[in-house]
């Protein structure tokens, strides 16, 4: 099977259409729901609307289809106890004439026609002995065993509906003993139709759908199993005029507020009961008057005190509903402004205002909220002004750490005869270890000099810190620069940093003390690289390392540090061997600790200097890679300062003409 090119074109065009009109649809009832329930207070009497409003009037609206509904059915239960009244009188008059007439007290043949508009029928034997000749000829046993008893009739359905020979329906009801019977039925004639005699008994107009009365304007049923039901609507053309004289004298207003529908059965022959038509619909109809009359009437069918305290729980809910309304109103306006409000605040804040606040005046969680806005708002306008205020300490803090530095020496010192490698790092930004390489002059001609190795640690951290290491480093250059002798060089930074320690004191208006005193410990250590010499003096520092043939000797001199009571600092004198190693640390490496808090110590310092010493880098590398592979990331407390020096004179000895001839000449 093929499509045409036009016809899939046309269905491939009207595809993309709906797609296309779908996503735009989509598209604009988003930006519509996001444009209308942006504001809190629009979504909030929204979702009020939807949860509180709408249930509301729905249910007013279901309550009164409801009602009208069961208008409907009230009005057919009108219709059906009218029914079932006139038929039981019916039966009363059978049953009062039966037995004049079994007496012989009235002559069957002098039967009156009609007694109180029921026509009468006596049957003898089985067969019609006076009465109304609309009756049938024989007696119609089908009424006695028409399927229902009295009791039931009476709960469940209405009597059946019987032609008589001019097409008019009426009611019949049968009363016998033994073989003489007495029938009476309604006569339409006499009484009017059956459905205006239903009328007058119900209150309720109605009629009755007869054979050849439906007009073709009813609406046919059929229900699986061959049953089939008309149902005609009320016609408000047919006897409109019968209808408002018969509201009138009811004092009830025209046109009709409620209408119903009542199924009656079908229609069945006079003689033998068989069904003449499908079953016959009745139209009833009535106003609110009507029902409310019969509905709030003493019965005992209708409880009127069960409908009073129906009504008033209807009533204090709905008192309730205005109630919540009028709550919800103020509740939604509050919290929109206090939402407006605190909007207009953030956004203040949001372009930089944060002096912005809002006026507390709740005493709810929103104004708990308002004030936890405020005390944020004074927060980060301290923060901001904190912050300030540190960014210009860090760039004073930036340039002290250039300046420091630019104190520490670097790698590119070289010195005939030895090889360095050195490390700082400071726990802060600025950090209170020193250390120095000072190269000296030669005390005679054609000596390749002196090295001064020092290393101090300024007790404590920070600006103050750095600021003395650099007082500490400029006194050195300048004692050395006099030419003072290593054994003064420490006594006189000891009188240096006892002034500095004085003089902080009197700027504190306190008096000098242990509390106000800097300490500082120290190591000098003052090289002759021609002889290997080497003069050691310690002020209260960490023991000095010589690493010698695989050997670990620990120099450890004992020494107040300077600017401490006491001016005793511990001196060795020794010689250097070709290939030895000198290493000078700080604390920082004894005290560096692991997660556990356990410190590194002396013994696992020494643990590290152990090894292949070759260079002065493979010696520093181990004892940082053992320094951090402890500590696992934990971060240092403390400065760490490390100087590893080798000493390897063979490097610094220069050729002389002899040896360049034997080299020449492959000696």
């Amino acid at each position: 099977m093929s499509l045409d090119a036009p016809l899939a074109l046309d269905l491939l065009a009207w595809t993309l259409i709906t797609v296309i009109g779908g996503a735009v649809g989509w598209a604009l009832f988003v930006w519509l729901q996001r444009r209308l329930l942006w504001r809190v207070g629009r979504r909030l009497a929204f979702s009020y609307m939807l949860l509180g409003l709408l249930p509301f009037l729905l249910s007013l609206v279901l309550v009164i289809v409801a009602a009208y509904l069961l208008s409907g059915s009230f009005l057919g239960h009108l219709y059906r106890d009218a029914a079932i009244g006139l038929h039981e009188e019916l039966e009363a008059v059978s049953g009062f004439l039966l037995q004049p007439l079994e007496m012989g007290l009235l002559d069957p043949s002098a039967l009156p026609a009609a007694q109180g508009g029921a026509a009468l029928a006596y049957y003898q034997g089985g067969a019609l002995a006076g009465g109304d000749p609309r009756a049938p000829a024989s007696f119609p046993a089908w009424l006695e065993t028409d399927g229902a008893t009295d009791g039931q009739r009476r709960r469940s359905r209405v009597p059946p509906l019987v032609v008589l020979p001019d097409g008019s329906a009426t009611l019949a009801a049968v009363f016998r003993r033994g073989t003489a019977a007495v029938i009476a039925f309604y006569d339409p004639a006499a009484g009017g139709p059956l459905a205006r005699e239903l009328s007058r008994r119900s209150d309720v107009w109605t009629q009755l759908r007869g054979p050849g009365e439906t007009g073709g304007t009813g609406w046919t049923v059929q229900i699986p199993g061959g049953a089939q039901f008309v149902l005609q609507p009320l016609a408000r053309t047919q006897g409109s005029a019968e209808r408002e004289e018969f509201f009138e004298s009811l004092n009830a207003s025209f046109p009709l507020s409620i209408v119903g529908v009542e199924m009656a059965g079908p229609l069945h022959a006079f003689a033998d009961g068989a069904p003449v038509s499908p079953p016959v619909p009745v139209s009833l109809a009535a106003t609110q008057r009507i029902v409310f009359r019969h509905l709030f009437s003493p019965s005992s069918q209708v409880d009127t005190l069960g409908w009073i305290f129906f009504i008033i729980p209807a009533f204090l809910l709905f008192d309730v509903f205005i109630s919540a309304t009028i709550m919800a109103m103020f509740m939604i306006l509050g919290l929109s402004r206090a939402v407006n409000r605190l909007s207009a605040a953030t956004g203040a804040v949001q372009a930089g205002d944060f002096s912005a606040r809002i006026p507390v005046r709740r005493k709810d969680q929103l104004g708990a909220l308002q004030r936890s806005f405020n005390e944020m708002a004074a927060g980060l306008e301290r923060l901001i002004a904190e912050r300030t205020a540190r960014r210009a300490l860090e760039r004073e803090l930036e340039f002290a750490r250039e300046v420091q530095k630019n104190l520490i020496p670097g790698q590119g010192l070289q010195v005939e005869g030895v090889e360095f490698a050195t490390f700082f790092e400071p726990s802060a930004a600025i950090g209170g270890d020193y250390f120095d390489i000072l190269e000296l002059p030669g005390e005679w001609e054609g000596d390749r000099g002196r090295l001064g190795v020092v290393i101090a640690d300024v007790a404590g951290h920070g600006l103050s810190a750095g600021l003395r290491m650099a007082m500490l480093k400029a006194g050195l250059l300048t004692l050395v620069g006099e030419g003072k002798p290593a054994r003064q060089l420490l006594p006189a930074l000891d009188g240096l940093v006892r002034k500095a320690s004085s003089r902080s004191a009197e700027r504190a208006s306190a008096a000098p003390g242990d509390r106000d005193r800097v300490f500082v410990t120290a190591s000098l250590s003052l090289i002759d690289v021609s002889t290997g010499v080497v003069e050691l003096t310690n002020a209260g520092h960490p023991p000095a390392y010589l690493l010698r043939n695989g050997e670990i000797e620990e120099i450890l001199l004992a020494g107040s540090p300077l600017g401490a009571l006491g001016a005793d600092y511990g001196f060795r004198r020794f010689e250097l061997e070709p290939g030895d190693v000198m290493v000078w640390l700080s604390d920082g490496f004894i005290e560096a600790a692991d997660k556990g808090g356990e410190v590194f110590g002396y013994e696992r310092t020494i643990d590290s200097l152990k090894g292949s010493a070759d260079s002065a880098m493979e010696v520093r590398d181990r004892i940082l890679g053992d320094i951090r592979s402890y500590t696992e990331g934990v971060g240092a407390e403390d400065d760490l300062t490390l100087v590893v020096m080798r000493y390897q004179p063979e490097a610094a000895t220069s050729e002389t003409p002899a040896d360049e001839l034997l080299r020449a000449a492959g000696g």
